[in-house]
């Protein structure tokens, strides 16, 4: 990710032409969908690599050097 976050930079963009801006929100929109799914796809990564390695999906998390679990509330 870039800092700041190309999400929050495509939802400040004002132009002249209002499709440029709803072109900006609808990608900004995609981007935030596919984090989701990215970050649920990591998790379930993390989950199973530690079932294996006798670890917590958070260990895994980190030593991968991912974020996917911020903001979710679970035990690991």
């Amino acid at each position: 990710m870039t800092d700041p976050d190309i999400v929050a930079r495509l939802r400040s963009v004002f132009h002249n032409d209002r499709s440029v801006e709803l072109m900006n929100r609808e990608a900004a929109d995609e981007i935030e969908r596919l984090r989701k799914e990215r970050d649920e796809a990591r998790r379930e990564v993390c989950e199973w690599v530690a079932l294996s390695l006798k670890r917590t999906s958070r260990e895994v998390e980190n030593k991968r050097g991912w974020d996917c679990f911020k903001g979710v509330d679970d035990d690991r």
